[in-house]
């Protein structure tokens, strides 16, 4: 399915003294407080995108693995493999470093010329020389859906041989940029310099030691490359979802999109006590990208029953974000983390029985409720209108995403 379909949119102070100015377009953000911080979202925004959202990184040189031979163009010797030169946030003798110098395993100039790709799916935000040390930069945007989250980040090339990119282009995945050269004066070997940053408003020389930052604020103002592309090779896209439900808790609201195209909204209510979901028994609803799992229409047994409505649409929480969340506090072994997080990402059932507790879904409720005052009747699920599930229940297939925010 193409993606076309579902646009809603429309250093040391020393190293710091051979900055040129290198400046981005204007742009109305302010320095980021917390560079970190999600994008905000709305049912009217979540989809907005003016370029293709990511839908994985891979590494900018050598195989999507960042591994792979390759032939130095000046001997035609075949070189194997791909090392870093100088690590993410190392203090080395220019000050902190933001991002890694990655070269090829031949060492010296072998690796001059190579391609350079884009790590994924954005827009080049720039593309020209920064004199010295810097020589050619590109600097490209990304956005990309984590759970629930709708988050941008910057992947930042420097010393480059040739751009064969310009400001404004829309690359994707995997596209030759540029080629990997050297600094202007050729006073260090060939390598690509890469970078991942979090805050936009940085120009595309930044060098945070020559602004008296140090390791803390670059592990909070940028990513680590490595680390970041390895733990994103795979992203879904709510975008190319067939079927995709959106469900709002701050406005009570839930919109059903098929094929890109909205089909409708519908109010809902939510959990008895306030705030995300973290353990079983707390009777909050969970935020974050599901899966429908299972469904029921019909009589459902016990004392409880009749609160569903007739109808039951289970989603597979909790999802992988939820499971690392538990791990990281105990509540989890490393096994079960492991199945929840291979179950979700194949849309399937993951465990219920951990202390994060589990069946969460859609159902109606006992009788018609009122739509204003508070709406909080459930144990955690999403509550809907008997009349409006009984009309999307057919609508909303296994497998199809849900995400709640």
């Amino acid at each position: 399915m193409k993606y076309s379909r579902y646009f809603a949119f429309l250093t040391i102070v020393t190293f710091a003294t051979l900055l040129p100015s290198c400046s981005l377009p204007a742009t109305s953000s302010a320095p980021a407080e917390n560079a970190r911080t999600p994008l905000s979202v709305s049912l009217d925004t979540y989809l907005l995108a003016e370029y293709a959202p990511a839908d994985g990184f891979d590494f900018a040189f050598g195989d999507p693995d960042g591994k792979g031979d390759y032939t130095d163009k000046a001997t035609g010797k075949r070189f194997s493999g791909w090392y870093i030169a100088t690590k993410f946030a190392e203090q080395y003798s220019l000050g902190i470093h933001p991002g890694e110098d990655w070269n090829g395993s031949g060492g010296k100039n072998t690796d001059l010329g190579q391609p350079v790709y884009a790590v994924a799916n954005g827009r080049v935000v720039f593309a020209e020389s920064c004199g010295k040390p810097w020589g050619n930069v590109i600097v490209i945007e990304h956005v990309f859906y984590e759970n629930h989250e709708k988050k941008k980040i910057r992947s930042v090339y420097a010393h480059l041989l040739e751009i064969k990119v310009r400001a404004g282009d829309e690359v994707k995945r995997r596209q030759v940029i540029a080629a990997i050269g050297q600094d202007p004066d050729k006073t260090y070997d060939a390598h690509l310099h890469l970078e991942l940053r979090w805050d936009e408003t940085l120009t595309p020389n930044y060098w945070p030691s020559s602004n008296g930052k140090d390791q803390a604020w670059v592990r909070e103002y940028y990513a680590e490359p490595s680390s970041f592309i390895s733990a994103h090779r795979k992203l879904f896209v709510p975008q190319t979802e067939e079927t995709l439900v959106l469900v709002d808790q701050d406005s009570y609201k839930m919109r059903l999109y098929q094929q890109g195209k909205k089909q409708g909204e519908y109010d809902v209510s939510f959990e008895q006590a306030k705030g995300q979901k973290r353990v079983q028994g707390d009777n909050k609803t969970p935020k974050g990208m599901y899966f429908v799992t299972n469904k029921h229409r019909g009589k459902f047994d016990g004392p409880y029953g009749g609160y569903y409505g007739g109808h039951w649409i289970k989603v597979n929480y909790p999802n992988r974000y939820d499971a690392e969340r538990g791990k990281a506090e105990k509540l989890l072994t490393a096994e079960q983390a492991a199945t929840i997080s291979k179950n979700w990402a194949a849309r399937a059932p993951t465990l219920e029985s951990t202390k994060l507790g589990g069946g969460i879904g859609f159902h109606g409720w006992i009788k018609e409720w009122e739509n204003d005052g508070p709406r909080h009747l459930s144990w955690g699920c999403v509550v809907m209108h008997i009349f409006d599930i009984s009309k999307l229940f057919d609508q909303i297939p296994p497998g199809a995403m849900v995400v709640i925010f």
